[in-house]
């Protein structure tokens, strides 16, 4: 009955966020635009402590293959500068020589960064360095006049520039007329309004309507609260789009109707798709952000952090955009800094997206970096002081967003449902049978704190004390990289003998009733094999998880020696899957290639149909070509197949040779779409074999995939965004332009 009136009351009051809350082309209380100050003097450029702070970037060039680094510091204590490296996909150095002299490799892919702090420095103070033998010298005045230097040394390629820290600092709630004085007080916690105009051009019209309808009743309910919230805080993504200043003034206009001081973290909505953060310091990226922000409430901030009673909070920035944080490494050292400041203080860490997984895939690649997820959750629970982390960028259900929630070494780590938009397919109904729009309110007594969620349909679910602790051992593939994975001479428990040991399994999200991807051991007669499945979720709102879905797999890493071994396996569909000539499923063998941490080798045995979206975007190079080949999968019938996969990946113009370990993945895929039953396979009897003759099954040689049963993004069914979803349009004989539903 609640959801029914709200739909009612929505119909019948709302046409003025409908049409667009004062959204007639010209807003009346435009946003003062704002530019992030460049620095022009020397004296400009130091931070708050005085220093210098130098970024230097090591990245391979005009090869794939991994370059070797000699780093070394010139020792001066006139200089009494401090250094921090950080590797990002890269194996970490080997440090000696008091912590000035670095080795490691670095590929073409990502970068090897450097920040160098130096107290009380000139424009005439040059920072030296040997880089592989050769003597280095950097004048900061020159680096200050150019913003960036760069240079080529072999086939490396060095960028330096100096880093800012104007837009990070420590907030005094008084000024917003909070007091700090008071115990016991509630913040309240929007995540993903996504609304704004319109209006604005290539906006998704529809839906920022209808995200703005459940803002704009969200924060009515926040307003309603008995205890009225001390602050009210945007955990990220505020607009849609691509941070356009309209959509800022539009949401500016419903956030006026808060009774409680505003505080904005930045999500992946707030700039360009395309964003750059080279050459320099590069932040005008932010300047809509920044200028709404200085308008709701006087910032000019991306981080910062502040105390209320017992505790203390820090506002982290997830922008999502490449080379962010590989241009921003010192904010690391900043969280740092705070942490240990405040190790006494129970601590909440915001962010917009969340470091503990969810299970989904967009969760995979749309989301930070395990170096960044690594790095900050070693921060995190460095002191012990940080008891609860909140997310959002999922749009996650209420459902989920219980079951998800994790304790990590102390912390509580929740995703919060969106206060806009409309919440992901789990697969699951919501618990009230929706919407699941509305507000986070984390209520501090004293030193303790809790959290519950209210819905616009005024549901209200309290997050248990009491929430279950992370594996990482379980699930290694959230906090590690494949390789670094363990490694054997030979695949083992490729029988599955041993149920699912020494394979490596991603967390999975599992819906209460008929999960869409299974993974279990199977026994049959006196031996197992590995079970996998995928399949439409039973309960779905279309293209909501962003499809397809490729995250049902595991893997095993091996270490290779310079004779060439092939891979034998043992495979068998089950009966309805020999059913599925038409339907976008199927089951792959996926390999993967590392020379130390570079990827240099890519490639897919196929079942059924396959596609190119299953991916790494946190270890492919565009330079390294996928290669996809197909398996027979006609019948229902055990097949031997013999993958000679070196023999495969010839004349793709990398040394194969030359790769360390080999990532074996096993897996299945749907489209999550259509009336399928699924696609599900059985594996067993996996492991290393003499690499002679071509690759086959049986004794019939394994052919490249045809391309009519690869699907990828707008093959046969073009992708838009209508009303709230990721719609996938079904087409016939024609193609339905793009445009027409933009």
């Amino acid at each position: 009955m609640k959801r029914r009136a709200f739909i009612s009351k929505l119909s019948t009051s709302s046409s003025l966020v409908f049409m667009g809350k004062g959204l007639s082309g010209e807003h009346k209380n435009p946003i003062p635009p704002f530019a992030y100050p460049e620095a022009n003097l020397f004296s400009e450029v130091l931070n708050k402590a005085g220093e210098f702070m130098l970024r230097l970037e090591f990245l391979a060039l005009e090869t794939l293959l991994p370059q070797e680094v000699t780093l070394n510091f010139y020792k001066n204590k006139t200089l009494l500068y401090k250094i921090k490296d950080y590797p990002f996909a890269n194996h970490r150095a080997e440090v000696g020589h008091e912590g000035r002299q670095f080795q490691f490799q670095v590929g073409a892919a990502f970068p090897y960064i450097f920040s160098i702090w130096i107290e009380n420095p000139q424009p005439d103070t040059v920072l030296n360095f040997t880089l592989n033998g050769k003597d280095f010298h950097l004048s900061l005045g020159e680096l200050v006049d150019k913003k960036e230097l760069s240079f080529k040394k072999d086939k490396l390629k060095v960028s330096s520039n100096y880093l800012l820290d104007l837009e990070m600092g420590q907030l005094d709630p008084e000024n917003l007329g909070i007091s700090t004085a008071d115990k016991n007080f509630d913040i309240a916690i929007l995540a993903d309004p996504q609304g704004g105009d319109p209006k604005v051009h290539k906006a998704h019209p529809t839906r920022v309507k209808i995200h703005n309808a459940f803002a704009e009743d969200t924060i009515k309910r926040v307003n309603e609260l008995p205890n009225k919230p001390v602050l009210t805080l945007v955990l990220g993504d505020l607009v849609d789009n691509q941070g356009e200043l309209a959509h800022f003034e539009a949401m500016r206009a419903y956030l006026k109707e808060l009774e409680s001081p505003i505080l904005l973290a930045i999500g992946n909505h707030e700039t360009r798709y395309q964003s750059t953060f080279t050459p320099g310091y590069k932040m005008d990226e932010f300047n809509h952000y920044f200028s709404a922000q200085k308008a709701m409430n006087g910032m000019e901030w991306l981080l910062y952090s502040f105390d209320l009673g017992d505790w203390h909070f820090i506002v982290w920035p997830d922008p999502l955009r490449e080379n962010f944080f590989e241009t921003h490494p010192h904010y690391f050292e900043w969280l740092a800094s705070d942490l240990a400041k405040n190790k006494d203080k129970p601590t909440v860490f915001f962010q917009h997206v969340p470091s503990h997984p969810i299970g989904i895939d967009p969760l995979i690649n749309y989301a930070e970096s395990i170096a960044v997820k690594r790095m900050l959750l070693n921060l995190l629970t460095k002191h012990g002081n940080v008891r609860f982390v909140f997310s959002g960028h999922v749009h996650i259900p209420i459902i989920a967003s219980q079951k998800t929630a994790v304790t990590y070494k102390g912390i509580k780590m929740i995703n919060i449902p969106a206060a806009g938009y409309r919440p992901r397919a789990f697969g699951e109904e919501e618990i009230h049978g929706g919407p699941s729009q509305g507000l986070l309110v984390f209520s501090a007594r004293g030193k303790t704190g809790k959290a519950f969620f209210k819905t616009v349909t005024e549901e209200i679910y309290t997050y248990p004390e009491e929430i279950p602790e992370f594996s990482t051992s379980k699930f290694p593939l959230w906090l590690n990289y494949k390789w670094e994975l363990p490694t054997e001479k030979d695949v083992q428990n490729g029988d599955f003998s041993a149920g699912l040991d020494n394979w490596h399994r991603r967390y999975v999200y599992k819906e209460n009733q008929t999960p869409s991807n299974l993974m279990e051991v199977k026994k049959f007669g006196t031996y197992k094999a590995l079970y996998l499945f995928s399949a439409k979720r039973a309960y779905s709102v279309p293209g909501q998880d962003r499809l397809p879905q490729t995250i049902n797999h595991l893997c095993q890493a091996i270490s290779l020696d310079k004779e060439p071994k092939a891979i034998g396996l043992d495979y068998c569909l089950d009966k309805e899957s020999v059913k599925q000539k038409e339907a976008w499923a199927g089951g792959y063998v996926w390999l993967e290639g590392f020379m130390g941490s570079t990827k240099l080798f890519n490639m897919a045995y196929w079942l059924g149909k396959g596609t190119p979206l299953l991916k790494d975007r946190f270890s492919d190079h565009k330079a390294i070509p996928f290669l996809h080949f197909e398996l027979d999968s006609k019948e229902e019938t055990w097949k031997r197949a013999q993958l000679n996969w070196q023999k495969d990946y010839e004349n793709q113009g990398i040394d194969v040779s030359k790769l360390d370990r080999l990532v074996i993945n096993l897996g299945t895929w749907h489209i999550n779409d259509g009336n399928s039953a699924g696609f599900g396979l059985y594996f067993t009897n996996i492991g290393l074999m003499d690499a002679t003759g071509v690759s086959k099954v049986g004794e019939k040689p394994i052919k490249e995939m045809p391309a009519e049963k690869m699907w990828w993004l707008n093959k046969n069914m073009p992708f838009s965004h209508i009303a709230g979803e990721h719609r996938y349009i079904l087409s016939t004989k024609a193609k339905i332009g793009y445009d027409l539903y933009n």
